[in-house]
């Protein structure tokens, strides 16, 4: 797994989401897994995929214009102030894709690899990671934690502003008016938001090659090892980082299919740390609550293979998993980084190689094989 992630960072570098390398390294990517799988597919899509980032900038330069709009027009001001909350609610925390109109199509890529059992098919596992990797958050990298403090600021005061402005509809006390001052001093921080990126692509190699790296291993593993009844698949997903793009294009054209299959997807992502292996129980930014059966059957194969995990909500972001469930498909999140606080190698430059310890990635094999055996033989 580790020569694996070594290889598409050698060959391909940064993997942006939309671009030639990231339509290179899912090419690499097709022809490992045409060593073990029946079928492998690259399926393009097209999907605007700067609809999300580029929207913060929108909704920053919204942010100013309703702080001066309240000094002259108090009740438009709070008409565009709460619309600029809502949308960006919609659009970027809870990845809804509101905005989506306003940007133009990109193609971007899937990579889809099947493995047959040898009896009848009677439900499919699919097992998933996300190949691209992003532009470097800049602040984050700069100022650590702080940095990270400051973007859920900047989230706060957007949202808080709207719900001021129209306040400030109904309410025409004069101490009202002293809140502006507030959200005037704070504007700076937005910063963190309207430059959130830097020029370089990082390698990306715990998020997301890690989850990439683990599904092709498991065609490894049950190429030699046939199921009896269950279908597996194994999916690097494009897009990942521009909202969910590849994992999004897929739920919705298979939707269908997977629930008569009665398909689950294992999401992995980030798998770097062997004591920070967890079940996440919920991704809060997209409100996706994952089935309690599904976390009580993953938290058994992590007790049977003595591995330890913890089960928890996750917080800032959200991986396709999310995608699944938004489309109304049974799935799960298993990531394997501090998810309390911020990672220093989390969309910067340090994710490299040496972040990751194999022992994680070991770990994380051992529960996997052992919940798709179990699986099958249900």
């Amino acid at each position: 797994m580790m020569q694996f992630i070594q290889e598409i960072i050698s060959r391909f570098g940064g993997r942006y989401f939309g671009s030639e390398q990231e339509k290179q390294a899912q090419q690499y990517t097709a022809e490992v897994m045409r060593k073990y799988c029946d079928k492998v597919d690259i399926e393009e899509f097209q999907s605007p995929l700067e609809a999300h980032f580029h929207s913060l900038k929108i909704f920053c330069i919204t942010f100013v214009m309703v702080l001066i709009l309240f000094q002259v027009n108090p009740l438009l001001a709070g008409i565009v102030g709460i619309a600029n909350a809502v949308l960006f609610i919609g659009h970027f925390v809870t990845y809804r894709h509101w905005l989506d109109f306003l940007y133009p199509n990109q193609p971007s890529w899937n990579v889809i690899g099947t493995i047959e059992p040898e009896k009848e098919v009677k439900h499919s596992i699919l097992v998933a990671g996300h190949i691209d990797s992003v532009k470097e958050f800049k602040w984050w990298y700069r100022l650590k934690q702080t940095g990270a403090v400051l973007s859920v600021l900047s989230g706060i005061l957007i949202a808080l502003l709207g719900l001021y402005t129209l306040g400030g509809i109904f309410i025409r006390a004069e101490w009202y008016a002293y809140g502006w001052w507030l959200f005037a001093v704070a504007t700076p921080v937005l910063i963190v938001f309207y430059d959130m990126h830097g020029d370089k692509v990082v390698d990306g190699a715990s998020d997301n090659l890690t989850g990439v790296a683990m599904a092709v291993e498991m065609a490894k593993v049950f190429s030699a090892q046939k199921l009896q009844h269950t279908r597996l698949r194994v999916i690097s997903f494009g897009s990942e980082e521009a909202a969910l793009r590849g994992a999004t294009a897929y739920a919705r054209k298979y939707k269908q299919q997977l629930l008569q299959e009665k398909a689950v997807l294992l999401n992995l992502d980030t798998i770097k740390d062997v004591e920070h292996l967890t079940i996440g129980t919920s991704e809060v930014n997209t409100l996706c609550f994952f089935d309690k059966q599904l976390i009580d059957l993953m938290e058994q194969s992590f007790q049977a293979t003595g591995v330890a995990c913890k089960k928890l909500p996750l917080g800032v972001g959200a991986s396709d998993a999310s995608a699944f469930h938004i489309n109304g498909l049974p799935c799960l999140s298993l990531i394997g980084m501090d998810s309390q606080q911020l990672d220093p190698a989390y969309h910067t430059r340090l994710d490299t190689i040496d972040c990751i310890n194999p022992e994680a990635m070991e770990a994380m094999k051992k529960v996997l094989v052992h919940f798709i055996e179990r699986w099958d033989k249900k």
